[in-house]
């Protein structure tokens, strides 16, 4: 299935182009409408996520009445700073207004601040958020991870037959619907590939997280689709045990840079103890050197995933049910006249799973813990540091 772009009116950020880098102020920074008067009428709600670099909010537009992801982007630091983050916005925007995959988040306008100190990005809703939050919340069965697996997989072999490399495949950058509809997100570092002959692209600059990447990002030679293949590998691996690969041996303490060495040598993760045959046979053919790595389209033949309708098997395990409220746009934005109606809540799903699963998996709990714990001590030494 090939890319095709929206038609709808958008805002482009525009960069004086007769201005070196390092004279370009925030004020310079335009957007230029295709029509005039099109300004969005939106309103932010509760912030939902944060990053190194941006907020994310539930946000009501007020003239359809639907529910948005509004990401907000700060233009700060240096002028060569703001200059690097408007580059890397208009590559993120482009590609994002091009993507259109029922497993890929949807993109909708771009809005700047009149003080042009920041940038506002508007995103499908998503009401379960991460699938990290997910797995933090309940323990997956096989079956979900099958079904979820499944999804991703075809969200990533859409994005390869289209030239894209996601580069940072992780459960935090995978959301998860209400009805359990995958959806990939986070394309700040992703790259399309210009022509079919440059199917690598080399390691200028280090993209990716570190309990995800794949020996040859490590080792600094280069990152292609495979590479993508093998972080896909890690997903299946958080999903069925509740933590990143490789956090069961190293936890949070260790450098990125000494796990680096370590998946440099090409050492694959452990597999927590509930895997199954089918899903080690799986995660066998992933963890292999890239050129024996499958493809996205092959590894949808393997058994594992061979689920003929993702949509319908997710509702049959229950994941019709929310595990998190919808938000009621009258919490985001008052009152409107758009069409959204407003949800109840149903936890029936949440306590079934509770009355079928009365042990949890302490121990997988407890080392999540852990790994969380130490995650947060060592970002905040980190943070001392600078």
């Amino acid at each position: 299935m090939g890319c095709c772009g929206s038609k709808e009116q958008q805002s482009k950020i525009e960069v004086p182009k007769n201005k070196p880098p390092g004279q370009i102020q925030p004020s310079d920074v335009i957007v230029q409408s295709n029509k005039v008067g099109t300004k969005r009428d939106y309103k932010k709600g509760e912030l939902i996520g944060t990053g190194a670099f941006s907020e994310v909010y539930q946000a009501l537009d007020n003239k359809t009445g639907k529910i948005l992801a509004i990401k907000t982007v700060k233009l700060q630091g240096g002028k060569d700073q703001i200059f690097r983050t408007i580059n890397a916005l208009k590559a993120e925007i482009k590609l994002l207004k091009k993507l259109q995959h029922k497993n890929i988040i949807k993109y909708y306008f771009t809005e700047i601040s009149p003080d042009h100190s920041y940038v506002d990005i508007a995103l499908e809703y998503i009401a379960q958020g991460s699938l990290r939050k997910v797995i933090n919340k309940v323990r997956l069965d096989e079956t979900n991870v099958r079904i979820y697996a499944r999804q991703i997989l075809e969200g990533i072999q859409y994005l390869h037959e289209n030239k894209v490399i996601h580069r940072d495949i992780k459960a935090a950058n995978i959301l998860v619907d209400s009805d359990g509809t995958i959806k990939l997100s986070d394309f700040g570092t992703s790259k399309v590939l210009e022509s079919e002959e440059n199917l690598i692209i080399q390691n200028k600059s280090l993209k990716g997280t570190p309990y995800w990447m794949a020996p040859e990002v490590c080792q600094l030679k280069a990152a292609s689709f495979e590479s993508d293949i093998w972080s896909f590998g890690g997903v299946v691996i958080e999903m069925i045990g509740g933590l990143p690969p490789y956090a069961d041996k190293y936890g949070a303490d260790i450098e990125a840079y000494e796990l680096m060495k370590k998946i440099a040598q090409e050492e694959k993760p452990n597999y927590p103890q509930q895997t199954s045959m089918l899903a080690k046979s799986f995660l066998d053919s992933i963890f292999v050197a890239a050129h024996l790595r499958p493809t996205a389209s092959k590894l949808l033949q393997h058994q594992y995933v061979q689920i003929s309708d993702p949509q319908t098997d997710s509702e049959e395990v229950g994941f019709k049910q929310s595990l998190d409220p919808v938000p009621s746009k009258r919490s985001i934005g008052g009152g409107t006249n758009g069409n959204i109606q407003d949800k109840p809540i149903n936890s029936t799903y949440i306590q079934q799973q509770q009355l079928q699963k009365q042990r949890l998996d302490e121990q997988r709990l407890q080392k999540q813990k852990e790994w969380e714990l130490a995650l947060k001590e060592e970002l905040r030494r980190k943070s001392q540091k600078n």
